[in-house]
């Protein structure tokens, strides 16, 4: 074995490490159904240190009794006339606290209060995040939690935050189509300079076990 030397490393070529959402404010489509209930970002700041947007975000409650977040604001009414996702999570109000009413007939403002009538039910839970990229990490379902289990601060006491809710309205896909398809054709150049490379690997190794052994 003394013959022998180590020829090299060998590259695996490349692969997605990770997908990072974008949390751009997506277009409104309206759905004339009172439960839905869209954000609309109006002025949010950016971090000077990272130079990215800040975000905001409905406050949600899962089975647990975790705090979670979300820009989904497709929710409906429980059995129980709490507003809940609609996989179950409660939505909670601006004391962190689940939202009953009496019916699907309710109201919301632009500045996120909740009406039946004239009468005041609660305040939507919204809040911000100055870098959510940094701050907040997929939990599944459009959910997201805070890194190290901590809490966002509300949107409402934030300086210079500004936004507003609309009801009737989703939030669409935020998706930019054009730098999607260019993204993922660099992506398509670099899978194909990866496997030139790996075939140039091969030709090698096989000209040398199958023609330099001979020698």
């Amino acid at each position: 074995m003394s013959g022998f030397s180590q020829v090299g490393g060998l590259s695996t070529g490349v692969y997605v490490q990770e997908a990072n959402p974008l949390f751009t404010q997506g277009t409104l489509e309206e759905t004339q159904l009172d439960t839905d209930i869209s954000l609309v970002d109006e002025n949010l700041p950016i971090n000077e240190e990272t130079g990215r947007q800040g975000s905001v975000f409905f406050t949600v409650q899962d089975g647990d009794g975790a705090i979670r977040y979300t820009r989904n604001g497709s929710f409906t009414l429980d059995g129980q006339g709490y507003l809940t996702t609609p996989s179950g999570h409660y939505v909670l109000n601006e004391n962190n606290e689940k939202i009953q009413l009496d019916s699907d007939r309710f109201t919301v403002a632009e500045n996120g209060v909740i009406l039946e009538g004239n009468v005041r039910i609660a305040r939507l839970g919204i809040c911000y995040s100055d870098d959510p990229s940094l701050q907040l990490m997929k939990d599944g379902e459009g959910l997201y939690k805070a890194v190290n289990d901590g809490d966002l601060p509300s949107a409402y006491a934030a300086a210079d935050v500004g936004f507003s809710t609309k009801q009737g309205f989703l939030e669409g896909s935020n998706v930019d189509q054009s730098r999607t398809m260019t993204e993922m054709m660099s992506a398509y150049r670099s899978f194909e300079a990866s496997q030139k490379v790996l075939q140039a690997y091969d030709k090698s190794l096989d000209k040398a076990v199958n023609e330099v052994g001979r020698l």
